[in-house]
């Protein structure tokens, strides 16, 4: 077996949390509209009730005024931390290719290492929603098989690769990288 040499280094891109961006940003726009349509409305049905319910809403309109806000806040904030969250757990990832091995590197506050041995590679995925398609990333999937303890073969995917940019050019790396690893003839047709 030749020395390892490293081929290929990758990161996840914050690209792919795109779709999850735009849909917090109208999930906040739409709670915040919804909340104010209905603030008014609400207060006056309340106020109709009796004389001190109506005297309540008007000495404690402010305090409402500021729940109401904060109730917004809250909600559509816990989206927008959800999304910072998502986006450093994919920073945490990294994708290290050599002639012999993908690594895949991941954890946030601590690491985990996935090692696969190019040589037990069996296929490789690609996947890419349209958004994905037109940010330029997307998903490889690698689906390897290993021996079991009986010796029997088990195939399965055992790493996905997200947010890749150029995912075309990096899955053929990764596949060619494996046909060499395996002593399999290279496929001279990208796919």
């Amino acid at each position: 077996m030749p020395a390892e040499q490293q081929l290929w280094v990758g990161k996840p891109s914050l690209k792919v949390l795109t779709a999850d961006l735009l849909w917090a940003l109208l999930f906040a726009l739409a709670l915040g509209l919804g909340v104010a349509f209905v603030f008014a409305p609400v207060l006056a049905a309340i106020a109709r009730i009796s004389d001190a319910a109506a005297r309540g809403i008007a000495s404690n309109r402010p305090g409402f005024s500021l729940a109401a806000v904060v109730f917004v806040v809250f909600v559509a904030g816990q989206r927008f931390v959800r999304l910072v969250w998502r986006g450093l757990v994919l920073r945490s990832h990294s994708y290290r290719l050599s002639n012999q091995r993908l690594l895949v590197e991941s954890g946030v506050f601590s690491r985990t290492i996935d090692e696969i041995d190019l040589r037990t590679v069996d296929d490789i995925t690609f996947h890419q929603r349209p958004l994905e398609r037109m940010l330029g990333v997307g998903r490889i999937g690698i689906v390897s098989s290993e021996p079991g303890p009986d010796g029997s073969r088990r195939a399965g995917v055992r790493a996905e690769l997200v947010g890749v940019s150029d995912p075309r050019t990096a899955r053929e790396t990764i596949r060619n990288a494996a046909y060499e690893a395996s002593g399999k003839q290279v496929f001279m047709r990208p796919t």
